[in-house]
């Protein structure tokens, strides 16, 4: 992931820097990046943890952890997607700019939105159809082979990290809109001055 807090040396000089819009964001909206970052941090010292002892066991005294196969498949499940509303909102989704990169910036700026907007509505029909399937395992009262651990709740946690990151699309979304506000506002004021002078 790259680093936020410095400025982009491949952006134009009418072009607002990422850390500035990250900056400008609500302290809500900043406190419930950190609240994601300390979750993932958190199920990825667990996963580290587990493994470590089911090879330790394993090799070492003959005795694996019992269910640590799906322990961790759980937790990387989990850590994905609670991992994606951060993605969506810090834009590092992987992404191919042959073409963008020649457009102007508000071009780009409006193109970041459109496709953010897509984005947010694609992944809020993934969250639904998640919750649908999540609703049907926990109807058939499914569990996991080993832990007997239930599926319905891990599919209602994946359905709601995913309906998070449609939301953070959604954001990211307002923000380029107003970005390409301003760099139109900004374009017509030069033009005005030039035209005075």
């Amino acid at each position: 992931m790259s680093d936020l807090s410095s400025p982009d040396p491949n952006r134009t000089v009418d072009e607002p820097d990422t850390a500035a819009i990250v900056a400008g964001r609500s302290p809500v909206l900043r406190a419930a990046e950190r609240l994601l970052g300390i979750m993932v941090a958190i199920l990825l010292m667990a996963m580290m943890f587990v493994t470590a002892i089911d090879v330790f066991g394993r090799y070492l005294l003959s005795r694996p952890l019992p269910g640590a196969f799906e322990l961790t498949e759980i937790m990387l499940a989990m850590i994905v997607f609670i991992a994606m509303p951060l993605v969506c909102l810090h834009r590092e989704n992987i992404t191919v700019t042959l073409i963008t990169d020649r457009l102007s910036s508000r071009a780009r700026n409006l193109h970041h939105a459109v496709v953010s907007l897509a984005c947010g509505i694609i992944l809020a029909i993934v969250s639904w159809r998640l919750m649908e399937h999540a609703l049907q395992l926990a109807s058939y009262g499914d569990v996991t082979v080993f832990l007997r651990a239930p599926k319905g709740p891990i599919g209602y946690t994946m359905s709601a990290f995913t309906a998070l990151a449609a939301l953070a699309m959604l954001i990211v979304t307002v923000e380029h809109v107003r970005l390409y506000a301003r760099l139109r506002r900004a374009r017509h004021a030069g033009g005005a001055a030039n035209r005075d002078a």
